[in-house]
């Protein structure tokens, strides 16, 4: 399984384009085949990386880790990475319980394509807020917005890759949020 070359990531990028105004040419853009399912997976997971590797622990945090970076790091990677794979469990068994399990693979496809996509966007607002070139509230505004986006983006996932009526929409969309939540304070209490 090779990582995705340019023209993927730029047809990830025009396909997303289109599931936001709801335009389910949006398909036509990502590649949905087994290798293409697989693939759609290392965007989200370098640029996951990176993010936390960009990440700088706050005050409380600060006070735990203290300069172990690269434990803090290991550790948001892997808040990340376990709520990344329980939010698509949940999805599974949601999308099986209405009827719509055959379409879990174009679900999963879209929503790593957009994951990478948005934390890709994120990475230098991170780095400069990390380097002190932006305000100190740049970050927390921007993740703010960030996240009424993404909620919005998983609605438009949902109703075009899952094919799920609005209502059901919402409730993924609410999901991912819940777990992320969940997972990681969760995760912080364990650590």
């Amino acid at each position: 399984m090779a990582l995705p070359h340019k023209a993927e990531i730029l047809s990830a990028l025009k396909g997303l384009g289109l599931l936001l105004r709801g335009d389910g040419r949006a398909l036509l853009y990502y590649d949905l085949s087994l290798d293409g399912f697989w693939r759609s997976f290392w965007l989200p997971l370098l640029m996951l990386v990176a993010y936390a590797l960009l990440m700088r622990p706050d005050a409380v945090e600060q006070a735990y880790w203290g300069d172990d970076t690269t434990a803090f790091a290991l550790v948001q990677v892997v808040k990340f990475a376990v709520a990344w794979a329980a939010y698509f469990a949940l999805i599974a068994g949601l999308s099986r319980l209405y009827g719509l399990g055959q379409r879990f693979a174009v679900f999963v496809v879209l929503y790593n394509w957009a994951q990478g996509i948005t934390t890709a966007a994120t990475l230098p607002i991170l780095a400069a807020s990390t380097w002190g070139l932006l305000p100190a509230g740049t970050l927390g505004g921007w993740s703010t917005a960030l996240l009424l986006a993404w909620l919005y983006i998983v609605v438009r996932i949902a109703r075009l890759g899952l094919g799920a009526p609005l209502p059901l929409a919402l409730a993924a969309a609410a999901l991912d949020l819940m777990v992320s939540l969940l997972l990681h304070r969760l995760v912080d209490l364990l650590s």
